[in-house]
């Protein structure tokens, strides 16, 4: 049984006696009072006015103990409200840990198995999240559950062995499923005394877990209300600086893209790259603004570049893009500089697609009939290019670096010469990166894309070294 319906068998005992106590009493009062007194008619009748109140108290009991209830309907796990409660309880507290477990795949589960076998996936998971913990002596551990496939729970255990403990638990998930289903999980830990606000150490679990599952880098020092400071600072003193990688165009072996890298300088924590930037900037809601700065700065510091025969490929935050206030702002910027917008590409790349996508269809199509053209990025990963290219007029692909890993690997491959002839077919041009040595650009081009980026070609230069390559 778990700690959370052990609780709530307590909670619910506890209002038993609520009920049952009074209704002694009530008999005790009335024997005492019939013993005592005389029993005259204003004592009957004192004496019957307590029996609807009591039934009054009874009905409350029942109806507030329903919806009091201390645990999940479907998981049985602690609900959200009372988990956070026992986080709070702790306080900051030392050898605590506080940890968020996310189920991967539920939505994956959910679409193939139903919602009920999906329900009782998220049950089972506890129980044996709960049999495993028991496992290694953690008796009594609160799990709650904050929606969906989300789960979190503070434990007396130092982050490194919990660690450890729960990348075993998360492979025997994977290797041996639940009633046969294939179950993956991603968790992210967190020292309880990290902040006494538990709003903070939630945020921050949820960044940690999406910044492990990109893997590349982790604010490991950075509480959640920093972020916003780190973004304003970059904003308010033009702490963005740019760097530039140069693509050949197979067909002419000429450089006639060049992507620009963005960073911004910090006091404390040095330069942030653009990946780093890009969830800073997600977390604190600043699409629209920071992208609003980057093109002003930048049309200012690439304007000697104008003249030559280069276009200039811009990651922009699809949140951005979709902003009809942006969009003004930056034709009205390209039209007061003077500068032509079919020089520039948008590049995009989002995990889940959007669900209007008549309504982006359309705004693409008003970016391209002003002369941008729009970039695909990351084309063939974990997210929903294939599903914008089948609805959105993209000018570009470029593709996921795991093909450039994995070029070798036959399936790799034949997959990659399909999507190849795909965007041939439609006309959109293609783009291969992360060459980095003349034997892997050999096979890249073997594939026939439009253009390759990567340091064989030339590594990523700053705006004066840009400008003496022509």
């Amino acid at each position: 049984m778990l700690y959370s319906e052990v609780k709530e068998r307590e909670n619910r005992f506890i209002t038993a006696l609520k009920i049952v106590f009074p209704f002694f009493l009530l008999i005790f009062i009335f024997f005492s009072l019939f013993k005592i007194f005389n029993q005259s008619i204003e004592n009957f009748f004192l004496l019957i006015i307590l029996i609807p109140i009591y039934v009054y108290y009874i009905f409350y009991l029942i109806y507030h103990g329903f919806r009091t209830t201390l645990i999940d309907s479907t998981t049985k796990a602690f609900t959200f409200k009372k988990i956070i409660s026992i986080i709070e309880e702790l306080g900051a507290k030392e050898n605590y840990t506080i940890v968020l477990l996310h189920v991967d795949n539920i939505d994956d589960i959910n679409e193939r198995y139903g919602a009920s076998n999906s329900d009782l996936l998220l049950k089972l998971f506890i129980q044996r999240l709960n049999d495993f913990l028991k496992k290694y002596y953690f008796y009594n551990t609160p799990i709650g559950r904050c929606w969906s496939g989300n789960f979190i729970f503070p434990i007396k255990c130092y982050p490194k062995e919990l660690t450890h403990l729960l990348t075993i638990f998360s492979k025997e998930l994977k290797n041996i499923g639940i009633n046969d289903i294939e179950v993956k999980m991603d968790f992210s830990l967190i020292e309880a005394d990290y902040d006494t606000n538990v709003k903070n150490i939630i945020e921050k679990l949820y960044i940690l877990l999406e910044e492990s599952k990109k893997s590349d880098f982790v604010f490991p020092n950075i509480k959640p209300d920093i972020f916003e400071q780190i973004v304003d600072e970059a904003l308010k003193n033009d702490k963005i600086f740019f760097k530039y990688q140069p693509s050949m165009e197979i067909q002419s072996g000429e450089i006639k893209i060049v992507e620009v890298l963005t960073r911004i300088s910090t006091k404390e924590h040095g330069f942030l790259s653009k990946s780093q930037i890009e969830r800073i900037v997600n977390y604190t809601g600043y699409e629209k603004v920071f992208d609003e700065k980057i093109f002003s700065l930048l049309l200012d510091e690439i304007s000697p570049l104008m003249d030559k025969n280069i276009l200039f490929s811009v990651d922009i935050s699809p949140v951005s893009l979709r902003n009809n206030s942006f969009k003004l702002y930056l034709t009205t910027l390209f039209h007061d500089k003077k500068i032509d917008p079919s020089r520039f590409i948008l590049e995009i790349s989002e995990k889940n697609s959007y669900e209007d996508m008549s309504r982006f269809r359309e705004i693409i199509g008003d970016y391209q009939k002003s002369g941008f053209k729009i970039a695909l990025n990351n084309f063939g990963g974990n997210n929903c290019g294939f599903e914008y290219i089948k609805y959105l007029p993209i000018d570009i692909l470029k593709f996921d670096m795991e093909f450039t890993k994995k070029i070798e690997d036959p399936k790799y491959a034949q997959i990659l010469e399909m999507y190849m002839q795909f965007a041939r077919n439609l006309k959109i041009k293609t783009m291969l990166k992360f060459a980095d040595k003349e034997a892997l650009f050999s096979k890249m081009k073997a594939f026939n894309p439009d253009y390759i980026q990567g340091f064989y070609i030339s590594k990523p230069k700053t705006i004066g070294e840009i400008n003496e390559i022509w």
